[in-house]
């Protein structure tokens, strides 16, 4: 470590947890001068390796914990010749010139194949107890040469940076019919985010796009997609980027589809609408990675290639914790049990579910007070089925007959089925099919086209203390008296709090949207660097997220007394306005805690929402 203290910058400090990588800016030209040195820009996926005790962990670039995905390289790490650490590089799969071939990363992953994978390491921010970051980028270079020239070359490669003259560098990688390079500052320090330090110059044109809708292709079984319609972001702004109808394989296609399946909505996503009468809109959540030929002068995309989707920059995904212990890995598919892959929207490898006798014990306890929340609601359910807890889709299982079934027309075309209780036995009949937690819509069975509810789930980023949670609740309860809402709390069981909002039930589920996002959006306005309406990851640290998409149609959160698939078996539970100024905790009431009788939700507002609904589109 002494060695290491003499490097300029290097400072004594304990294991940072996951880093915010650095991004490098794009420009047409290659940097000029021996101030920069230059590599080759790998056609696969950014990864950030850590050694924590020994043990390793790996993260995409938004810190999703990858470990099980890339498992050939995580075996490997441990044999670098370090025991606390933290590399910055790129996972690929190499042709059969040894050149990084993204296609081919896309197939083995969708495979769940790690053989090919090799990872090429090119930083060097942590190591033994000494944080590196602020060292100029040649010394870290240099101790990372050290570290790796006695590691025989397998699936961890040295990334090697070329001292020449960057336009030739450049010319000979396009040559070589590589992507492009990355020209450094040698002196710079790593700093997280887009800098200028590391300039990218690519030999094609690509990038990643958001996908905002699809066309299916007609009568195909199994269903699959045709082609994809792509969005690029402006500021806050998302607009049509093109569409990509060209790059796919039969496989990829029938994956797309079901992929966005569950992130299918009436209406474009867009910020200025386009007519287009073949799409199906979806949430633009996935990104795809693009080749084309050209940019026009408003921004499309000139013959856009299909490359595949970057799975390691979506937004669903649990991010890794800025701390020092591993998180656990989310186990293979073979793990998934006797549950049929159909049956699992999303799998949730870190439940821990009581069993059916206390969930039982539990809905007797609570029936009555619990069926005024969740009773002649649709329902979507997490089950616990085999050892395999998920969010179920598709077809059911055999189901007892005090559960009630109702048949519904889906987003997408066709007939789904939603199911529904009234009554105590009710309850204990989802209890008998496995179901932990009950996701209810915001509308009843007797009209499930007009919701009677609004949603808002204040979800606290990194950083964000729960005393601003509960002073953001206060502040959007008066922003909703103001519109002649009233409204009520709700502890979510996991780390946010819920704004209940009773409405008439006199608007479409895309008004109830619409509706809600405005008033998201004016709260956030408040204090925009304190809050957010945006669901991407890397939008809400140090934010408090508004979330309004939990209204919609289908669109739903967990359930007013549901227990959660957490540890200690916390429940949503309502409380009331007093408790919440107490600074009452998410995770106060648990099925061995209970919360009291007092509250009743408020059911009656001043009918000002009628006088609004004109502004967003009513019926």
């Amino acid at each position: 470590m002494r060695s290491l203290l003499r490097v300029p910058g290097a400072t004594r400090a304990p294991h940072p947890g996951f880093v915010e990588p650095c991004l490098a800016t794009l420009r047409d030209r290659v940097p000029s001068g021996d101030q920069w040195l230059h590599e080759i820009k790998y056609d696969g996926y950014r990864t950030q390796a850590h050694l924590i005790h020994g043990k390793p962990v790996i993260y995409t670039r938004r810190g999703y914990d990858w470990s099980d995905k890339f498992a050939s390289i995580t075996r490997a790490l441990p044999s670098l010749p370090a025991r606390d650490s933290i590399f910055d590089g790129e996972v690929v799969v190499p042709d059969a010139r040894g050149i990084s071939d993204f296609h081919k990363l896309q197939e083995d992953l969708a495979r769940r194949r790690t053989d090919r994978l090799a990872y090429y390491i090119f930083d060097l921010l942590y190591l033994d107890g000494v944080d590196l970051r602020a060292a100029p980028l040649a010394e870290r270079k240099r101790l990372l040469g050290q570290l790796l020239h006695a590691v025989p070359a397998g699936r961890i490669r040295l990334s090697e940076h070329i001292e020449a003259e960057g336009a030739q560098v450049f010319a000979h990688a396009c040559a070589m019919h590589l992507e492009g390079i990355i020209c450094k500052a040698r002196d710079a320090p790593y700093r997280s985010g887009r800098q200028e330090s590391w300039i990218k110059v690519k030999c094609t044109k690509s990038g990643t796009y958001p996908i905002v809708a699809f066309v299916e292709k007609l009568g195909a079984r199994p269903r699959r997609v045709a082609s994809l319609y792509l969005g690029r972001r402006e500021g806050d702004r998302l607009l049509y980027a093109g569409k990509a109808r060209s790059g796919y394989t039969e496989t990829v296609l029938r994956d797309l589809r079901e992929r966005l399946d569950p992130l299918i909505r009436s209406t474009s996503p867009l910020s200025v609408p386009v007519k287009k009468p073949k799409a199906t809109w979806v949430e633009p959540e996935l990104s795809a990675e693009v080749q084309y030929s050209a940019l026009t002068s408003d921004g499309l995309l000139r013959e856009p290639v299909f490359k595949g989707v970057r799975a390691d920059l979506a937004t669903s995904a649990a991010r890794a914790p800025a701390s020092s212990s591993a998180p656990k890995s989310v186990p293979r598919p073979a793990t998934y049990g006797s549950v049929p892959k159909e049956n699992i929207l999303q799998l949730l490898p870190e439940a821990v579910v009581p069993t059916k006798e206390q969930l039982a014990a539990y809905w007797r306890k609570v029936a009555e007070r619990a069926l005024r929340y969740l009773g002649r609601r649709p329902l979507k359910l997490v089950r616990h089925v085999h050892g395999t807890t998920f969010y179920h889709k598709g077809p059911l299982p055999p189901i007892p007959a005090a559960v009630r079934q109702l048949k519904v027309q889906k987003r997408e075309g066709g007939q789904g089925t939603r199911l529904w209780v009234e009554d105590l036995p009710g309850l204990l009949g989802l209890v008998e099919i496995g179901a932990i937690e009950l996701h209810p819509w915001n509308a009843t069975v007797d009209d499930i086209e007009h919701p009677d509810l609004l949603v808002f789930d204040l979800d606290p980023g990194e950083g964000i203390e729960w005393s601003f949670v509960v002073d953001s609740a206060l502040a959007l309860r008066e922003l909703l008296r103001a519109e002649g809402l009233a409204s009520w709390p709700k502890l979510t069981g996991g780390k946010g709090l819920h704004l209940m909002v009773p409405i008439k039930p006199d608007m479409t589920h895309d008004a109830a949207h619409r509706y809600s996002r405005v008033l998201a959006q004016r709260m956030a306005a408040s204090d925009p660097r304190r809050y957010t309406v945006s669901a991407a990851i890397a939008a809400r640290s140090g934010r408090l997220f508004i979330d309004y998409l939990r209204n919609g149609r289908g669109t739903t959160a967990i359930g007013t007394y549901s227990p959660r698939a957490r540890e200690g078996f916390p429940i949503a539970a309502p409380v009331t306005w007093k408790q919440v100024e107490n600074g009452i905790r998410p995770d106060a009431y648990t099925l061995s805690r209970l919360p009291g009788r007092a509250l009743r939700a408020p059911s009656e507002n001043n009918g000002l929402l009628n006088k609004t609904r004109a502004n967003v589109g009513g019926k």
